[in-house]
């Protein structure tokens, strides 16, 4: 069967019934721990973001994953953007968020010159956060943080729970958890790739209800040094 995608946005094409309710199935599928319609309002229908975009990806008439960005304006003159994403089992793995979410991030700063822009979200996956760790320059935590990078992160990630590392306040407890099969976990706690075992050593109970705040500063600096480590990634293969 075709695979393909399709692009809605809150204020031009927002989700039809259908497309609601397969929304709504593959969280219940995806997460342990969760009121799926609860979940769908919170993130899909909050009234405090200005702008949503979500793109579904399907496989014939089935629902396999989305990939959700919230915006909303806060405090400091500054554009908050979130993310929500859920994909069915076998496909997981495919990195089918960054493209989306980094053009989205540009586009953004692009439109809010006297806007600072920020990507901010709650990840429960190890797997989520090397995807991209290898893609941008500068996330955050990172295990190269300074005091000032410590500082920068914790004000604005306010209210965060300590984590063992550096007591670094960088975990939320959510209540829900990615549906993680017993040898899933155990694959990612004992992987040696830099980026999941950072995350791991930040949230190693992120299978039981806990994500680790990840913040992407979106600026001219992450643009130009993403870009050339794209670039060399290129070169590399």
């Amino acid at each position: 069967m075709q695979r393909y995608q399709l692009d809605k946005i809150s204020s031009k094409n927002w989700l039809t019934a259908t497309e609601t309710e397969q929304i709504i199935a593959l969280i219940a599928a995806s997460f342990n721990g969760v009121d799926s319609r609860q979940y769908f309002n919170r993130y899909f229908a909050n009234p405090d973001h200005y702008q949503r975009r979500v793109r579904l990806f399907y496989q014939g008439n089935t629902l396999q994953g989305y990939c959700l960005l919230t915006f909303r304006k806060d405090t400091n003159n500054s554009i908050v953007m979130g993310a929500s994403a859920a994909f069915t089992p076998g496909y997981r793995g495919n990195n089918s968020t960054f493209g989306f979410s980094f053009a989205a991030a540009i586009r953004t700063w692009l439109r809010h010159p006297n806007h600072k822009v920020y990507y901010l979200d709650t990840m429960l996956s190890p797997a989520m956060y090397r995807a991209m760790g290898k893609k941008v320059a500068f996330i955050y935590p990172n295990p190269g943080m300074s005091q000032a990078d410590i500082a920068m992160y914790h004000a604005l990630v306010p209210n965060a729970e300590a984590s063992t590392w550096q007591n670094l306040h960088c975990l939320k407890t959510v209540g829900r958890a990615t549906n993680y099969t017993g040898d899933d976990i155990a694959r990612l706690k004992a992987s040696n790739k830099a980026e999941i075992a950072f995350y791991c050593q930040l949230n190693p109970n992120f299978a039981q209800g806990t994500a680790l705040m990840v913040l992407i500063p979106v600026n001219l600096k992450q643009l130009l040094c993403t870009g050339v480590k794209w670039l060399k990634g290129l070169v590399k293969q």
